[in-house]
């Protein structure tokens, strides 16, 4: 199975669609896991432009409940209801906005096979899998926003099997606990990680964040210092500031002031106006404070190695 993160940007619009710009979404694989962030209309023929399967996703994360981030929720649902799923599908929206959304759901009269998980998230919530951990960021926006930090589970070290063997410790889950830097304990005594693992092949997985519908945050949150890919909202240029502040979205001159700020290696602007003919402007804005931004189009694809 491929070691690579592939990250999809299946629409870079804000509002509404344009003729060559859809909806704000990106799509993370990993490991044979499609992960979605935001579903607006028009998200399944993005999908499938792509070359990704709607089944293969599991997770969705909603950032807020404006229409253009969720209006693709229920085709999305029904595609996959008439493609017999039958494993759970997990969504997760801002505190307060499970009924909202379940009441979207219900209104389109469908019968689902599969069961449908809505969890409310706040500042910090951490979606803790195998591989990945997903933290969620509070955002500054008209309604209750949330950003979300994508990043791989760090690798303490290489486990040393034959040294837990030599130690009587059975094959399982107890071999799970110390590779994850856990003690346990075993026919009275404690057995630390640091007995049966070699430190040295230890591994940082990289991380990648999804921030839009936002003012820019005058405080980097703790998750996105130092990340391998920022995606960010830049819905206006700099002469369209007090429209910015009006409604609680980025100017892209504050956005590469925070990458800056939040010394990320790489920058990704979405979420553009629909005012604007295309993004030139916008990554000329940004440029000027953080150079290693990118403006990318509908349907791009890049790839990076999970660890560092």
């Amino acid at each position: 199975m491929s070691n690579k993160i592939k990250i999809y940007f299946l629409g870079t619009s804000s509002s509404c669609p344009t003729k060559t710009r859809s909806l704000t979404s990106v799509l993370l694989n990993y490991q044979g896991v499609n992960y979605l962030f935001d579903s607006p209309e028009n998200i399944q023929q993005q999908i499938m432009k792509v070359n990704q399967s709607i089944i293969k996703i599991d997770y969705l994360f909603i950032t807020h409940l404006h229409g253009d981030h969720y209006f693709g929720v229920v085709g999305l649902l029904a595609t996959m209801q008439l493609n017999q799923r039958d494993k759970d599908f997990n969504i997760y929206v801002p505190f307060g906005d499970k009924q909202q959304l379940l009441n979207f759901i219900s209104a389109s009269k469908l019968q689902f096979g599969f069961k449908i998980n809505v969890f409310e998230v706040k500042a910090n919530y951490k979606l803790k899998l195998e591989k990945v951990i997903v933290t969620a960021i509070k955002l500054n926006h008209s309604i209750p926003s949330y950003g979300y930090n994508f990043k791989i589970v760090d690798k303490l070290g290489r486990f040393d099997k034959q040294k837990a063997l030599k130690l009587n410790i059975p094959e399982g889950p107890l071999f799970r606990k110390l590779q994850e830097g856990k003690s346990i304990k075993l026919n009275g005594k404690t057995i630390t990680s640091k007995q049966v693992m070699d430190y040295k092949f230890k591994k940082i997985g990289k991380s990648i964040s999804y921030l839009v519908d936002t003012f820019v945050l005058s405080k980097v949150p703790k998750s996105v210092v130092g990340n391998d890919i920022l995606i960010h909202e830049a819905t206006f240029t700099i002469e369209h500031k007090e429209k910015a502040k009006e409604t609680l979205h980025s100017v892209s001159k504050d956005v590469g002031l925070f990458a800056k700020k939040a010394k990320v290696k790489k920058l990704y602007l979405v979420h553009i106006s629909p005012r604007y003919l295309d993004s030139s402007e916008t990554l000329k804005e940004v440029k000027k404070f953080f150079k290693n931004s990118f403006c990318p189009n509908d349907l791009d694809v890049i790839e990076i190695e999970d660890y560092n």
